[in-house]
Order: structure tokens, then sequence, then C-alpha cells
């Protein structure tokens, strides 16, 4: 699939997951209007509707006309509507949708208008907060998510309402033979990791992703550059403060040194722990201790130790969530694979009894992630839902 320029980003369609998008929201707190009711499948409706003759176009022109007119079809588009693409000719300075298309090359120019359909028959009121999986690919085959804010059940914001993104032009949603419309006022385009944990920590209410993002930005900065860039594919697991707060116990070691250990714990601290783990200096303390041993101490918190790390020491941190490569969790924990993270901690892939994907470290720790994953254009984010330490 061919890239797109960095001024347009890539024109697909944007891993709890991580924040996937739930199918339904209380009638009772409804502020929209009845969807208004159509005879006809989607593909129609933008066939009779003057707003979406352009999208119309795109359809036909990018050979999907038959997925839209499925009569047994149960999609929703988010169809952009003329004014957004008079917009994206403007920006992509071309006079055509066929032009457009050959500028985009045929394979990217489809995903362009399979990004925009989602499964399922929706209104604007059932859509919550969260990523929605679309019917684009990304370059391994992973079905692109899009990023959606519900403000007040009136009004969608797509991944950000940025240069990536768009919102609702009317609270109305027609509502189709075979699927809904929801017209939306640009065409949207699929993001990176990076975008999308921004979208994700921006949405109202969600802390899921603040301090991760901030200890991402606080390391090696290859770190950030590598998440942002479309040609880097990387799988990334997302984790809140808890579970954070687990991953560093889990890998200490390798992430707190001698002299920061030093730093954290004054000589009492050092004497108190020297007796209880029956050590006698500092490096071989910092093998048998765990954050909770950390905390435990009076005073200590987690942002004395996270003001303690380098800019070494949070890259460490953070490359024990991030794994190179576009991976499929799902079919890892179908085969029982092994993967190894950026940081070389190594996890057997598996799934729990309830069906959860289960990472197991060398020493027996579990993390269990979310059902739902995100899908880049530059790989996947799955989330962590909860961490048992052995």
């Amino acid at each position: 699939m061919k890239m797109l320029t960095q001024n347009f980003g890539k024109l697909l369609l944007a891993g709890g997951v991580i924040f996937m998008a739930s199918c339904s929201k209380d009638d009772d707190n409804d502020t929209t209007t009845k969807p208004t009711q159509k005879d006809a499948t989607v593909k129609e409706v933008m066939e009779e509707e003057e707003q979406y003759s352009m999208m119309n176009e795109a359809i036909e022109e990018s050979d999907q006309s038959s997925f839209f007119s499925n009569t047994s079809a149960n999609i929703t588009v988010f169809a952009a509507n003329n004014d957004a693409f008079n917009s994206l000719f403007a920006e992509m300075n071309v006079s055509s949708m066929t032009e457009l298309k050959g500028k985009l090359g045929d394979e990217a120019f489809a995903d362009l208008i399979m990004y925009h359909a989602i499964n399922g028959k929706f209104d604007i009121n059932a859509i919550e907060d969260g990523y929605m999986e679309t019917y684009a690919d990304n370059d391994n085959n992973g079905k692109l998510s899009v990023f959606i804010e519900n403000d007040n059940n009136t009004r969608l914001i797509f991944n950000g309402g940025d240069d990536h993104g768009a919102s609702t032009a009317s609270s109305t949603t027609i509502s189709a033979s075979n699927g809904s419309v929801i017209e939306i006022n640009a065409v949207l385009s699929a993001q990176t990791n990076y975008e999308n944990l921004e979208d994700a920590e921006e949405a109202e209410d969600n802390g899921e992703t603040s301090l991760f993002l901030t200890l991402i930005a606080d390391a090696d900065v290859d770190i950030k550059n590598r998440l942002e860039s479309e040609t880097s594919m990387s799988t990334v697991i997302v984790a809140d403060e808890n579970e954070l707060q687990s991953m560093l116990s889990i890998n200490l070691a390798a992430i707190l040194d001698v002299d920061d250990l030093n730093n954290l714990l004054d000589a009492s601290a050092q004497t108190s722990l020297f007796t209880q783990f029956g050590v006698s200096t500092v490096a071989e303390l910092l093998l048998e201790l765990n954050i909770s041993d950390l905390l435990s101490i009076s005073g200590m918190t987690m942002a004395n130790i996270y003001a303690e790390m380098e800019a070494d020491d949070k890259a460490e941190l953070m490359s024990t969530f991030i794994f190179n490569g576009y991976l499929n969790l799902k079919d890892e924990a179908t085969n029982n694979g092994t993967i190894s993270s950026d940081a070389g901690a190594d996890f057997d892939v598996s799934t729990s009894t309830s069906g959860q994907i289960v990472l197991t470290d060398d020493d027996g720790n579990k993390i269990f992630l979310e059902e739902n994953s995100a899908h880049s254009v530059n790989g996947s984010i799955y989330t962590i839902a909860k961490v048992e330490e052995m």
C-alpha cells in the first residue's frame, strides 16, 4: 500500500482496547432526533442525496459499489459531504475523483472509502467513546480503527477532529435498509500508533494513557519517533498507572540501577531493607526488591521513583510495552507463541479460560489484555486489563 505525503498522512481508515467503542447507549439520554427512514440501501441513499454525490462517485470509482449496495449488509457509513471532498481536492491539488485515485493509487483510494464504514447499524446516539474497527486494511491486513468521541449524543468527533479527522455535520442519522448513513464534514484518514494514543488521552474522562505518554515523552526520543513514523511497524501494550507500576516491578532490576536506589533510600531505609532481605549491599538488594517493597517505605511514592529515573531508564520501561512489527496477538495466543519486547522481555502468549489474551513472562507474572485492539497505519495497540505478579 502506497504511503501518502506527510501533509495528508495516509488516506486509509485509524490496540479494552484499548478503549474499543461500545455499541449502545442508554435511550433515556438520547437527545437526538429519530433517524430518518429510507427504503433504500446506503448506496442508494448516497445516489439520492445531493450532499453525498461526490462520496457516491468515490464509491463507484473505487469499485466498492457492491459492498454498499449489498441488501444483506449491516453497516454504518460515515459519509463525507461534497464540501469535504472539495477541501480534499484542494489539499491534494487535484480537480477530479479520477485524478485523486490516480494520485493515491487504487489500493489506497479503495481504503480511503472503506475507512468510512463500520460493521453494524448505529444511530449517532448509539456510539460511545472509543475505537471502532473499520473495513479498511493496514499493510498487514489488520482492520484499521477510527477513534470516536460522542459529544452529548448529538455530535461525533473522529480522530480528534484534527487533520486526520472530522465531526458530524448533522445530528440526523439516515436509517437505510442495510445500515445507516451519518454525514461528516471532512474525509477521514488513518493515524499512527502515537496519534491514536494521543486521541485516547485527550478524550473526556479517559486517563488510560496520560502517564504512559508522559513517560514516552521523557524517554529516548527514538521511541516517540518510532510510534509516530508511518513506516516503523510496532505493537504497543498500553497501561494505566497501576499497570505501569506492576510492569516496572516486573522489570525493576533492568530499569533502576544502584545509583538510583542509593538516591531513593536513606541510610535508615537501606539498613531496614538489608535486614529484611538478608543482604549487605544495595546491588544485592536491587535483585530482591519489587515496587511494593519500595512503596512500603514511609514517604516513598511513585512520583519519587519516576523522578529518579533517567531518560534511558524510562526508555527501558516503555520498551517493555513495545514489540517490533505488527503482531496479531490473537493468532499468537491460538498458536501458543512467544514474543519478545524491545526491552528483551520474553512473554508466552496464551488464552485464559474466559478468552482473554495472557502474556506470561519468565518469572510467571501474567499480563491480561482487554479483548479488543486498535489497528493503526504503523501497527496495533492493546490495553492491559490487569497484571498478576508472582
